[in-house]
């Protein structure tokens, strides 16, 4: 008998709010790309770059991208490059912490 295909697979989507490793958003993420999601994150400065960068590539994505959703253009900047890079998306998970 063949293994099932998992749920997400050929799914993309974008994930906002990771803050750590102990965060609901990289919970979230982990389960989407264990049932083989692709995913992008967004971070909002620097301090969270560093932090969001080393689980963005350990959920093998190389999709990280800045953004403040209180500056529409860096808002809809990330949805601009998502579009270029993955012609559309599947879904969004937008989690605080």
């Amino acid at each position: 008998m063949t293994a099932p295909t998992p749920l997400m697979a050929g799914k993309k989507g974008l994930i906002m709010g990771v803050a750590n490793d102990r965060s609901i958003a990289w919970g979230i993420a982990k389960a989407a790309r264990a049932q083989g999601a692709e995913l992008a994150f967004t971070y909002q400065g620097d301090a969270l770059e560093k932090r969001v960068r080393p689980l963005a590539a350990e959920a093998g994505s190389d999709l990280l991208l800045p953004c403040d959703v209180c500056d529409e253009g860096s808002f809809d900047a990330v949805f601009v490059t998502l579009k270029e890079k993955w012609g559309m998306m599947d879904f969004v998970v937008h989690a605080i912490g």
